[in-house]
């Protein structure tokens, strides 16, 4: 399942499974101060050279051992170039930690940054400009969909959300599910929509956007679609996807869920079967979606360019892309990696449309606090 990419992450609301993940030993610290959680990789300094790391909290903790993934992604770089990395999930998110940190070295990389929150966190100073060897395996429009933020974060992976549907309720006689936005606000529908609260989640602030931008391609109001969804949703929506999530499929009225498309590749990979799908929307036939891009950066005051150089161009190889599959459910930006057998289950997304084109990454830097405004007043 995708990773819980809430806005203020920290552990409440993992399921269980998942609180094992994030409990295993790594040779980790976990100190709770203004950090959501702190990991010192290779548990001494010893003297060495130290990078600070900042992500979410459930980076690489989606797949069967999270301890073997960090090791692979954080701890190989330690032994190539003889370092120390410190890796800490900001209890106020990444954006808010870097702004309240500005300029005074606190961290040396960020990883997590996003096509709806990259183009501030640059346009506030907030990153140093670098385009690794790499980039040149990273397609066109993954770079092109971070805007003006583009020569100071670079993509290592994306994916685009999804309604997870129960099959058994939503795809019966072997039709496939394929909504238009306007068919998720008839009642049968609506009443079994769990979603996300923009406000305090990244998925569901991905939703809105999709939602947005899908009306914006209509030239329609996209107010409209909340207002009819309104009477069914209200009590079904939640402040972080983990939390929707525990209720999806639980009985009568939690058939759909906003998640993602790789969600299907999940449950194969874990041996959850097949009654689970996931579709984006459609308009006339052709499928749209929201492409979530994720990036990583050198923050602005750190003492290690050369070091944090190195890193961003070793995070973008095999070694660390080969993980995001199916550790963090998502596809890698590099176009070299050959994906696995569990991702024949997920919607192929090269069949989608992005409606990112229709809100770009500056348009929702200016707009993003307005709209979210707007949806708190309407479903208020």
């Amino acid at each position: 399942m995708e990773p819980a990419r809430d806005k203020n992450p920290g552990w409440k609301g993992l399921r269980p499974f998942e609180k094992r993940l994030a409990a295993v030993g790594i040779a980790v610290v976990i100190v709770v101060a203004s950090f959501g959680a702190y990991y010192a990789i290779s548990g001494q300094h010893g003297g060495k050279r130290t990078l600070v790391v900042y992500t979410y909290g459930s980076f690489m903790a989606y797949g069967a051992n999270k301890t073997a993934a960090f090791q692979k992604v954080f701890g190989t770089f330690e032994k190539e170039y003889n370092v120390s990395i410190v890796v800490r999930t900001p209890a106020q998110g990444l954006l808010s930690a870097l702004k309240s940190q500005n300029g005074t070295g606190q961290a040396d990389l960020v990883i997590g940054l996003t096509n709806m929150d990259g183009v501030q966190a640059a346009r506030d100073g907030l990153l140093v400009s670098y385009t690794p060897p790499a980039d040149a395996y990273i397609s066109q429009s993954l770079k092109g969909s971070m805007g003006s933020a583009s020569p100071y974060l670079t993509p290592y992976e994306y994916a685009y959300l999804g309604v997870d549907f129960n099959k058994s309720v939503f795809q019966q006689g072997g039709t496939q599910f394929r909504p238009t936005f306007g068919d998720l606000s008839n009642s049968s529908a609506a009443s079994n929509l769990l979603l996300e609260n923009p406000l305090y989640d990244s998925t569901g602030e991905g939703f809105l956007l999709w939602e947005i931008a899908y009306y914006q391609m209509l030239h329609q109001n996209w107010t409209n679609w909340w207002k009819a969804v309104k009477p069914y949703v209200q009590r079904h929506i939640y402040d972080s996807w983990s939390t929707a999530f525990g209720y999806f499929g639980t009985g009568p009225g939690t058939n759909l869920l906003a998640s993602y498309l790789t969600d299907p590749a999940y449950n194969y990979y874990f041996g959850y079967g097949n009654g689970t799908g996931s579709t984006v929307t459609y308009s006339n036939g052709t499928a749209y979606g929201w492409q979530t891009v994720y990036c990583i950066g050198i923050v602005n005051g750190s003492h290690s360019i050369p070091l944090d150089r190195a890193f961003v161009n070793y995070f973008l190889g095999p070694g660390v892309q080969n993980e995001i599959p199916q550790n963090e459910w998502m596809y890698p930006a590099n176009q070299t990696i050959q994906l696995p057998q569990s991702f024949n289950y997920a919607v192929d997304p090269s069949n989608v449309v992005p409606l990112n084109e229709y809100l770009n990454a500056s348009t929702i830097a200016t707009n993003l606090q307005a709209w979210e405004l707007q949806w708190q007043q309407l479903m208020g």
